[in-house]
């Protein structure tokens, strides 16, 4: 084949493999910056879509320190639900999430929390946080270990992230929990992100290693600096 002959095919290639490259570039560099979404609600008056916010809420930490709401604007953070005696998906998501917080420090992300929050309060005094966050080498400097009244918990995670707990004598524990993980930014609002196929993706399960690294780029492009995210916080519908 002559020389001449292999450049044509080569500029053909070229020709065919430049816009898929330029797409793949786009959708790498811009995956969320414009998609990252937020949590809505269909709002009484029927006309528009209300933005979720973490509802009020008045905890104590492993260090038998309060923690409220309040305390956490300013601070992007996840929130999980776990317990210390859980024997099945609460160990793996504890260790997943001690990765994902050694890869947020490595990419010197700042004013971030990981807040996980007991399931089991009543026997999840301060004292067994602390213990559990040493036996699993938790670094408490970003990581706060909640822990308060029984009705106060059950009520968060169901009334204000809409997932499911409750009491049961089969479920590993004694106790059935969702051992999903959701995205709330600097103001308390609840966000969303995309899952590998672009789709919304509302939380991220804590149990999934594949889970935790797209949780790891969601909260990358939610630090950035840069970015001025000009969404209203109430969207009328079209």
């Amino acid at each position: 084949m002559s020389n001449q002959v292999l450049k044509k095919w080569l500029i053909l290639f070229l020709i065919l493999l430049f816009p898929y490259l330029v797409v793949q570039y786009v959708e790498n560099a811009t995956h969320n910056i414009l998609t990252l979404g937020y949590r809505t609600i269909q709002a009484e008056s029927l006309s528009h879509l209300d933005t979720l916010q973490v509802p009020d809420f008045n905890l104590i930490n492993q260090d038998g320190n309060a923690i409220n709401k309040a305390d956490l604007i300013g601070f992007n953070y996840v929130v999980n639900f776990f317990f210390t005696s859980c024997p099945t998906i609460c160990p793996t998501t504890t260790l997943n999430l001690i990765e994902f917080q050694n890869k947020i420090r490595e990419y010197g992300i700042k004013d971030f929390k990981i807040i996980s929050i007991s399931v089991d309060p009543n026997n999840d005094t301060p004292k067994k946080l602390k213990e559990y966050a040493v036996s699993m080498g938790i670094d408490l400097s970003n990581w706060e270990l909640l822990t308060g009244k029984e009705e106060d918990v059950y009520g968060l995670v169901r009334d204000g992230f809409t997932l499911s707990v409750g009491k049961d004598s089969i479920a590993p524990g004694g106790i059935f929990h969702s051992p999903n993980i959701t995205i709330i930014d600097k103001l308390g609002y609840i966000r969303t992100g995309l899952d590998k196929k672009k789709k919304t993706k509302y939380i991220y399960d804590g149990t999934l290693y594949s889970d935790i690294k797209l949780l790891v780029g969601e909260i990358q492009r939610l630090s950035i600096i840069d970015y001025k995210d000009d969404f209203k916080i109430s969207k009328e519908i079209q």
